[in-house]
């Protein structure tokens, strides 16, 4: 009997010691909230291969501006998360947008590890377009708002028509400063008037609720309301 009970408890030893270890992650890191709004996967091989050259992009959102320990937390988790997903990748990127800006296109922060290097990028570009993005209250339910207000994007270029309903709006290419204006309608003909480049015509199709640009270094460029 108490061969049997030694034999036993040797067994349940044996067994503690090898039971697998459970390894502390990012995850269970308190991390500052964010949304996830896409996934941009890399191309794997037929024998499971993922080339260097090859991206795994993660698109986030955050209410607002982050400090740098709290975005490297958020950078910390999703390498983690990319490099046990796609073994071998070698190019991680995580793209912060603050809320309500990713249709224009500029992340405040690009966290990025290639090659075993982690960087973190900050555009403040993005802090003001999220503040002229920002409408008052009473503005958001002015049922009587002309129909051309509203957000445009052209997946062409990438570029944003913001339109508000006092008669401003501004215009941003990706990665650069808006440049805000005033406009006016008149049926389909928009005029847009910019503080530093002049006035600009464009073309409204209420039923299509699609903006056009005659753009003389790309031809008609159509803008779709977000």
């Amino acid at each position: 009997m108490k061969k049997l009970l030694f034999a036993l408890a040797t067994l349940a030893i044996v067994a503690c010691e090898n039971k697998p270890k459970i390894q502390e992650t990012t995850s269970d890191v308190n991390l500052p909230e964010y949304k996830l709004l896409s996934t941009e996967e890399p191309k794997v091989s037929s024998n499971g291969n993922i080339s260097p050259t090859q991206n795994l992009v993660y698109n986030i959102e955050i209410d607002h501006p982050l400090p740098k320990d709290s975005l490297e937390l958020i950078q910390d988790y999703f390498i983690e998360k990319g490099e046990s997903d796609f073994n071998g990748i070698n190019k991680v990127i995580v793209r912060a947008y603050l809320a309500g800006t990713s249709v224009n296109g500029t992340p405040y922060a690009s966290m990025n590890l290639i090659a075993g290097e982690k960087e973190i990028l900050i555009d403040e570009n993005a802090v003001a377009i999220q503040e002229l993005n920002e409408t008052p209250q009473d503005e958001a339910e002015d049922v009587n708002a002309d129909p051309i207000v509203g957000t445009y994007y052209c997946n062409r270029t990438h570029d944003t028509y913001v339109f508000k309903s006092n008669n401003t709006g501004y215009f941003t290419i990706q990665g650069s400063d808006p440049s805000e204006f005033t406009w006016k309608r008149s049926g389909k003909n928009v005029t847009i008037v910019y503080e530093v480049f002049g006035s600009q015509k464009l073309q409204f199709d209420k039923k299509a609720q699609t903006l056009t640009e005659k753009s003389e270094s790309f031809g008609t460029l159509v803008f779709e309301k977000q």
